[in-house]
């Protein structure tokens, strides 16, 4: 029988277990960080000073202190002093101090943006692969100057948002 879980490596309780209290309060502190990750920041290499209960980082590299070999991990300090977790494929964590998410990747902790191949409303794509082109506008006696002007800083903002094809 395995001892730990297989995505976090979460304690199991055995059985014969003695003090099986130990085992499943670990386990439930590994879920109190890991369930809708909320993390100070993603800069920090060195512990803070003083860390309260409940807060979490996500260890950068060349980490120090009592952090030293856990760049990347998830460092979450409790009543019985700091813990760690090893994020998964596709970890999603809210980065207090700038205000987003991040998300680990193969190539570690991502917060530039959605690793995403296209952003779908419903059944409609409307951000991604096959965008529409729009034609530039040019030309004509009909259309005047001001409307030229105005179609075309629409039509750049639109590919600038990526909503149609440069």
């Amino acid at each position: 029988m395995a001892e730990v879980s297989d995505r976090y490596a979460l304690p199991l309780l055995q059985v014969g277990q003695a003090q099986k209290e130990v085992t499943h309060n670990e386990a439930v502190a590994g879920i109190d960080t890991l369930l809708h990750l909320a993390v100070e920041t993603l800069t920090l290499a060195a512990p803070p000073a003083a860390p309260v209960p409940g807060q979490a980082w996500i260890v950068a590299a060349g980490a120090t202190g009592d952090w030293a070999g856990r760049s990347a991990e998830i460092a979450s300090f409790g009543t019985g002093g700091w813990r760690y977790a090893v994020p998964q494929q596709g970890c999603v964590a809210w980065l207090r101090d700038v205000q987003r998410f991040a998300v680990f990747t193969a190539d570690g902790w991502r917060d530039d943006g959605w690793p995403v191949a296209a952003l779908r409303v419903g059944t409609r794509t409307v951000l991604g692969g096959g965008m529409s082109t729009v034609p530039p506008v040019e030309g004509g006696a009909v259309v005047d100057a001001e409307a030229r002007a105005a179609i075309a800083a629409l039509v750049a903002d639109l590919r600038f948002q990526g909503l149609v094809a440069g």
